[in-house]
């Protein structure tokens, strides 16, 4: 399906984009939020809160709660990462597949692997061993630093504007990333999109012009 940037807002407003996101949120349930609201307890009567969901939210009253922070152990350090609520995570994700077309098709570049539907780890691997099969045999391995720390709302809102130009969307983007400890807090769901998001600026620098690419 070809979504037009400018007409993303009915994708949150009808139950079965809704139960789409609901679904792909239950395949990973996860621990529930700070309400306490379960899966379980979400499934029972999910159409009837979908549509109060989707009513909510066409009328701009969804009001997304803080999520629960938690510490995770992660590579000898401790990783906070958020545990939004059932419901929210239901619009993190509607947010998301609406947003991810668009981007796939006229943000991200052919070389993106990361965070990417229907393309990961293996596909990157393909285009690497591409790259070396016709003679490249130098690699260079660069890191960006901290690319999560220190995001803005505004800044990724910005971002996004440039390739979705649907105002109440954005806006309902604003929201739930306002929510949020930082817009890429782990956990939210919004963050791998949004990593790529904050990551175009540096797919687009000067210094990778000429070169062959894999991210």
């Amino acid at each position: 399906m070809r979504v037009a940037a400018h007409s993303l807002m009915p994708l949150l407003t009808q139950v079965r984009w809704l139960k789409r996101a609901a679904r792909s949120c239950m395949r990973r349930p996860g621990a529930p939020g700070p309400d306490g609201l379960t899966w379980t307890d979400y499934r029972d009567g999910l159409d009837a809160r979908l549509r109060q969901l989707a009513e909510r939210l066409a009328d701009h009253a969804w009001a997304p709660v803080a999520p629960r922070l938690v510490s995770w152990p992660s590579w000898g350090k401790e990783l906070r990462i958020c545990v939004p609520t059932v419901e929210d995570r239901i619009v993190h994700r509607a947010l998301r597949q609406a947003a991810e077309p668009v981007l796939d098709r006229d943000a991200y570049p052919p070389w993106l692997f990361g965070w990417r539907p229907r393309r990961g780890r293996v596909e990157a691997v393909a285009a690497a061993a591409s790259h070396i099969e016709v003679g490249r045999c130098w690699v260079a391995d660069l890191d960006v630093a901290k690319v999560t720390a220190g995001a803005k709302t505004e800044e990724i809102v910005t971002a996004l504007a440039e390739h979705i130009h649907d105002g109440p969307f954005l806006a309902t983007m604003r929201t739930a990333l306002d929510a949020l400890p930082s817009p890429l807090y782990p956990g939210s769901g919004l963050s791998p999109m949004l990593t790529n998001v904050r990551l175009l600026g540096v797919d687009r620098h000067e210094a990778l012009h000429g070169l062959e690419v894999v991210r």
